[in-house]
């Protein structure tokens, strides 16, 4: 079973996702009060298309929920899928 663990960089300018301990993707972020922009997703490319990025997108909901948050999706793709899931992403989207 894969190792994987999400954290919020030190500068808190992304939400990281981390195989096995080292960095394979992550979410560029900036938190403003009670905004969080999501500017873009990075998955390494080995690794794209394989359900990475809808775990980052999972763990950056949980952590918007749990710190009081809405999410600006300036990034594509968390703006379709927040766009193709209203009903689950209602009262943390920013739009």
């Amino acid at each position: 079973m894969e190792n994987i663990k999400f954290e919020i960089s030190p500068y808190q300018d992304e939400l990281q996702i981390l195989l096995e301990n080292s960095k394979v993707g992550y979410m560029s972020i900036a938190i403003d009060g009670r905004l969080m922009n999501v500017y873009y997703t990075k998955i390494d490319e080995h690794l794209e298309g394989k359900g990475y990025a809808k775990l980052l997108l999972d763990e950056l909901v949980r952590y918007a929920e749990e710190k009081d948050l809405m999410i600006d999706p300036e990034c594509d793709f968390v703006r379709q899928q927040l766009e193709n899931h209203p009903k689950r992403y209602r009262g943390i989207w920013h739009d």
